[in-house]
């Protein structure tokens, strides 16, 4: 008989939903760090007025913390400028409402692993694998990968409309999409690991993206050996591939169109 993890919440402090929360990572500017946008709405969640709130955004050991002001006074920064982070990965966020006048200190509510999003995205859009633009030197794209943040397709800040240029051209998307898609699928194929609560963790997220999207079940935590593993991930890119028909749309474009998509 199968029996399903339940988390209990045992401390009373509330969740603040993605929908109550407006993170945006601004648009890349090389050579100057991380800049992001927050709106804030904690209208509804009932929590005192006189409550401290904070934001954190972290990525690996590297963290930064911002004072919000209050819930009923909130004094959120115009801009958040990520200077001391780690400019190399994906940024997430931790937001907290702190009690400060019964149980001081007391976390009352909070918001944990919150994913930006990139500005001109629409708000609670949700992407498996979202696209950040960093200064990566001489590098085109990057994949970063950390278990509790999950993976970031990172494009080069210095090659102007890059993600324009890669949906526009099916030779440059079919060369480096497949080629990002299987490093993610060869981490949760040999790393395997519970997900958070209910299966949401962002692992559960891509498995039900091959499982529903690309029609390929076998869970990799199942399989037994590298073998096996190797031939899972080989079949999703395989069936990515087909969905987006990279080659067929390659073969219909102008030697022109190929030259400069």
């Amino acid at each position: 008989m199968n029996s399903a993890k339940r988390r209990i919440n045992s401390t009373g402090r509330k969740k603040i939903s993605q929908d109550k929360i407006d993170l945006r990572i601004l648009a890349a500017v090389p050579g100057e760090p991380i800049r992001a946008k927050l709106g804030l709405d904690l209208e509804s969640l009932g929590l005192p007025e006189s409550a401290a709130v904070s934001v954190e955004a972290y990525h690996h050991s590297t963290a930064m913390r911002f004072d919000c002001g209050s819930v009923g006074a909130k004094k959120i920064p115009e801009i958040f400028s990520l200077n001391e982070l780690d400019q190399a990965g994906g940024v997430l966020f931790r937001v907290k409402i702190v009690d400060r006048e019964i149980q001081q200190g007391k976390i009352l509510a909070s918001a944990d692993r919150v994913r930006p999003s990139i500005e001109g995205e629409h708000m609670g859009r949700k992407s498996i694998f979202p696209v950040e633009y960093r200064d990566l030197g001489q590098e085109v794209w990057r994949v970063d990968i950390d278990d509790d943040a999950g993976p970031f397709l990172l494009l080069n800040s210095k090659i102007p409309a890059l993600m324009h240029r890669i949906h526009e051209n099916p030779l440059v998307a079919g060369a480096l999409l497949p080629a990002a898609f299987r490093i993610v699928l060869l981490h949760i194929a040999y790393n395997p690991s519970e997900d958070d609560e209910d299966g949401a963790g962002w692992k559960a997220d891509w498995k039900r993206f091959c499982s529903e999207g690309l029609g390929v079940d076998d869970d990799p935590g199942d399989l037994e050996d590298d073998d096996a593993r190797n031939v899972w991930v080989t079949d999703v890119v395989r069936c990515y591939c087909e969905t987006k028909a990279f080659v067929e749309k390659a073969r219909q474009m102008t030697p022109a169109e190929q030259t400069h998509g």
